[in-house]
């Protein structure tokens, strides 16, 4: 599939031109993973490996419990999401000449990012929040009890935290989506949301061509050695907060690029593939 034309920066306006020009640095990055903090994150994960226990969490988590645990978190997550319509409230009460979402992308990249301005801070620190609770939780169910019980523990914290980050990481793309004009209650829009979700969660979204190709299933990964450290006293809140803040700032990172870039696509004539990706999704 022929990869569809870029938009000529000269014509855009400062803002879009600026917006082009970073969705273009983040194509171009080296992978997350290739750098320090992505080997030192290796090594910790390695190390907690040695857990006992480590492999009987991937083993129950990573086989067919999570996949209902993850669906339903995404139903969660986009009910809490809200209507397009909401948003198209918002830019009407603030003088913008919008009707439906559709016109949301005739307006400035800098206009549509200004009414969202606190959107990346609350869904960050809401993460936050919830990896340290159910950390706590972990923790202070494993030290209540005996060492045999730790890893049904760390299970419990672990089975809870898939569903709240499934649901909060649904959330903050169909929230993204919503704000550039693309209402993912429709079939089509839904899809190709969930791609982008897939691509946030991927281990380089950058290098993801989201619309390439048919429906895809998010992989919320798993990684059984950190959800056993959840449930060491002292460890487990600090594991969660780096967890769940670097996965939803990772997700929300890959949505904004992802969206700029079929935005500005759309706005200046030279529309993004986008596949396939047709058919309604859970």
């Amino acid at each position: 599939m022929a990869a569809p034309l870029a938009p000529d920066p000269d014509v855009m306006s400062p803002g879009d031109a600026r917006a082009w020009a970073a969705v273009q640095r983040w194509r171009a990055a080296d992978p997350a993973g290739s750098g320090w903090w992505g080997r030192i994150s290796a090594l910790a994960i390695s190390g907690l490996r040695l857990l006992p226990g480590a492999g009987v969490l991937d083993d129950v988590l990573g086989g067919t419990v999570a996949g209902p645990l993850r669906d339903v978190g995404m139903r969660v997550g986009w009910l809490a999401a809200g209507r397009a319509e909401h948003v198209v409230a918002t830019l009407v009460e603030a003088g913008f000449p919008v009707v439906v979402p559709a016109d949301l992308r005739s307006l400035e990249i800098d206009e549509l990012r200004a009414m969202r301005a606190s959107l990346t801070r609350a869904h960050v620190t809401a993460a936050g929040v919830r990896g340290g609770l159910t950390g706590a939780a972990a923790g202070a169910a494993t030290g209540a009890a005996s060492a045999a019980t730790g890893v049904a523990a760390a299970l419990a914290a672990a089975a809870l935290d898939t569903v709240l980050a499934a649901a909060a990481c649904t959330r903050a793309v169909a929230r993204v989506a919503m704000h550039y004009g693309y209402d993912p209650a429709e079939p089509a829009e839904r899809a190709f949301a969930l791609a982008v979700l897939a691509a946030g969660l991927s281990p380089d979204p950058a290098r993801v061509v989201v619309g390439a190709g048919g429906p895809v299933r998010p992989d919320f990964g798993h990684h059984g050695a950190c959800d056993l450290a959840r449930g060491v006293p002292g460890l487990g809140v600090g594991i969660g907060v780096v967890l769940s803040t670097r996965q939803i700032a990772r997700v929300l990172e890959t949505a904004e690029h992802l969206y700029t870039e079929r935005f500005l696509h759309e706005k200046y004539g030279t529309p993004a593939v986008v596949g396939d990706l047709t058919a309604a999704a859970s």
